[in-house]
């Protein structure tokens, strides 16, 4: 039966993965249309279901891409794989009014390895920033009403290589490399309904990169007794110019081009395309820490904090408005009995954990706020590392004030752990 899992799993980690090069809605809230869009939280299943800690967690039996340092703690004779799905619903919600959305998408996709004793090696992508959002209006200027459409859709992907290596038995460092790639677009249409022969007219403006980051971590273990131990965690980006380009279009005409252009007798207004200069556009400095405090088989308990100075920083929009980010997570991973043989209860792993951020973006002078707390389960098959991993995650986005735009969203995880021994020689085939 375990083998039998396996192999389904298997499948699916080939497949799954495919859906990313798709275009996918992968969120539908009205505050991905500013600057990158919405930030996809760093952290896979288990990191989720953990309320998003990860900097000071090490562990031979599964991966993590908060703190490439962790790498070096994989077992030296297995091989990984991870990947996961999640169900997303957003409830949008503004002076008495709201409307709900659900999406269900891939989420990312992992493999990680040791290569020796002290090294370990993780490859990967996954969704790093999104946009997605379709909402109309009826507006008036001077006594003239128009059908205001706001639309926002793309990805950008990040595709990266970490590897590990622990200097001492206590310390690890690690580095990892990332190329973030794909575009984002922000289309937005004045129909004036009054008049059936009057002109639409409408903009779009798209932004394109392609550049590499790198980050850096660091990890210190220190034994309290047999079974106990402390971990310290540290990651660091340094603030890096992004190579891309942005594009604006403005045009007028009176049919809507359903295969891309804005209208199919295009009439166009004005149009710029421009390259970001070195230093015209950069990723913000990011620090963060972490710590995890461990009973081996039973307990972890973490805590996390970064921080991004987006302040510094200026994006190739006038619309954007950005403040420095602070990022606050606590988390728990419980098992009752790891080493039972037939109360299987007893071996599942039981998270819970939850967040406060400070968002990026801010609307009218006001930065946003994130509020959540998640619950997960890790199911083990058979006697092995290889899991399913379930969680849950609610929280809300918003200013604060009860007289703007909220976003309560409710978050469904479904991860894969596929753990195989593919370094050392059978005595039996």
């Amino acid at each position: 039966m375990c083998k039998t899992l396996k192999l389904l799993l298997s499948g699916l980690m080939i497949v799954i993965p495919v859906s990313l090069l798709q275009s996918q809605n992968r969120t539908s809230s009205p505050f991905s249309r500013y600057g990158m869009g919405e930030l996809n939280p760093q952290g896979f299943s288990r990191n989720q279901a953990m309320g998003g800690t990860g900097i000071g967690l090490r562990s031979a039996g599964y991966l993590n891409n908060m703190n490439p340092a962790s790498y070096s703690a994989l077992d030296s004779m297995s091989f990984f794989f991870e990947t996961g799905l999640q169900s997303l619903t957003q409830n949008i919600s503004e002076n008495g009014a709201s409307e709900s959305f659900s999406e269900m998408n891939f989420d990312y996709f992992a493999l990680g390895f040791a290569v020796g004793p002290k090294m370990g090696i993780s490859l990967g992508f996954r969704p790093a920033t999104q946009a997605g959002y379709d909402f109309q209006s009826l507006q008036t200027a001077n006594n003239d009403p128009h059908l205001l459409q706001i639309k926002g859709e793309g990805n950008f992907t990040d595709l990266y290589a970490s590897v590990a290596y622990s200097i001492s038995p206590s310390l690890s460092a690690g580095i990892n490399a990332s190329y973030w790639f794909g575009d984002i677009k922000h289309t937005s249409f004045q129909d004036f309904v009054s008049d059936p022969n009057a002109y639409i007219y409408g903009s779009r403006t798209e932004h394109h990169i392609g550049t590499l980051l790198f980050d850096l971590g660091l990890q210190y273990t220190t034994l309290l007794d047999e079974n106990r131990s402390l971990t310290l965690g540290l990651v660091f980006r340094p603030q890096t110019a992004v190579s891309g380009r942005s594009s604006h279009l403005v045009a007028r005409g009176t049919g809507y081009d359903v295969q891309g252009d804005l209208f199919t007798n295009n009439d166009t207004l004005s149009f710029s395309s421009d390259s970001w200069r070195s230093r015209s556009f950069e990723m913000p400095l990011k620090l963060g820490v972490g710590a995890s405090y461990t009973i081996q088989n039973k307990l972890i308990l973490a805590a996390d904090y970064s921080t991004e100075r987006w302040a510094d920083v200026q994006f190739p929009d006038v619309n954007t408005q950005t403040a420095n980010t602070n990022y606050f997570a606590l988390g728990a991973e419980f098992i009752p009995n790891e080493r039972t043989g037939n109360r299987y209860h007893q071996r599942i792993r039981y998270r819970a954990g939850l967040h406060y951020a400070q968002d990026y973006i801010k609307i009218n002078n006001n930065q946003l706020r994130d509020f959540g707390m998640a619950f997960g389960l890790g199911l083990p098959l058979g006697r092995s590392n290889t899991s399913i991993n379930l969680g849950f995650e609610y929280g809300n986005i918003g200013t604060g004030q009860s007289s703007e735009m909220k976003e309560t969203y409710s978050k469904f995880t479904l991860g894969f752990t596929l753990h195989e021994y593919w370094f050392f020689k059978r005595k039996f085939d």
